[in-house]
């Protein structure tokens, strides 16, 4: 990753400088469902694990993700994606997971067994840096929703400030232009990638509605021919690829 290192040790400071979290970590864990399972089992067993990170206090939250438009997916059925505020609590939440989780279970058992709903074979964690937001009404948004992925580099010269800076004048216009209901956070490899990406972070676009989706798919083309400045200036920052999506369905948050 040709700028990662610059990335990193900027992150703070252009956070800091935007109001936007440094700290968050994000992990992102790939199953496939076991035999005569389904993605409601996972639903289930993630929401008691919910109630067991309730009770430890611990500050994090958990979605799943299954494949919309996503490319290849053999090898997995869905991306269970969970989040921490800062380092502190995603070390928390682990500690109380190793430690106490089985013993919680068995106290808070009704003596049936429980098979595991998957079987998870990849993880890796991220940096994850919200960046800009437009929210809309908690009645407005969708249980499941979509969300957006692709793998972005920035160009030579041009420093994490600069990028932030943008993505905040991009966000005014816009929300001015009617644009609601959607967010974007980038993701910096952290835990767990093998080092040989050729990209520097990941931009995540989240929307809280497909209705929030819809509306920005079909009027982006005309809002973009009224404010060229929108794409030309990111496109002189930031180059971005190979965009996947998913349906997003959060299960619990703790936060």
């Amino acid at each position: 990753m040709r700028n990662l290192c610059i990335l990193m040790l900027s992150l703070i400071a252009a956070s800091a400088a935007t109001g936007q979290e440094a700290e968050m970590r994000s992990e992102f864990v790939y199953c496939s469902l076991n035999p005569e399972k389904t993605m409601a089992d996972v639903v289930a067993q993630s929401k008691r694990y919910g109630e067991f990170s309730k009770a430890q206090k611990t500050k994090y939250a958990q979605a799943i993700m299954t494949p919309m438009h996503s490319g290849d997916t053999s090898g997995y059925d869905y991306i269970l994606w969970g989040t921490w505020p800062d380092g502190q609590a995603m070390y928390d939440e682990w500690g109380s997971y190793a430690n106490d989780y089985k013993a919680w279970l068995d106290e808070n058992s009704d003596g049936s067994a429980v098979e595991p709903a998957s079987t998870c074979n990849r993880s890796v964690a991220t940096y994850n840096s919200l960046v800009s937001r437009v929210a809309i009404p908690a009645e407005e948004r969708d249980a499941k929703r979509p969300v957006q992925f692709s793998r972005c580099s920035l160009k030579e010269g041009v420093s994490i400030d600069q990028l932030y800076a943008q993505a905040a004048a991009n966000k005014e216009v816009m929300e001015a232009g009617g644009f609601k209901g959607w967010a974007i956070s980038y993701l910096f490899p952290y835990m767990g990638f093998d080092g040989k990406q050729e990209y520097d972070f990941i931009q995540t676009n989240y929307w809280y509605s497909f209705a929030s989706r819809a509306h920005m798919a079909n009027n982006w083309l005309d809002f973009v021919a009224e404010n060229p400045e929108i794409e030309s200036s990111m496109n002189l920052l930031v180059s971005c690829e190979g965009s996947n999506s998913f349906v997003y369905e959060g299960t619990f948050n703790n936060l």
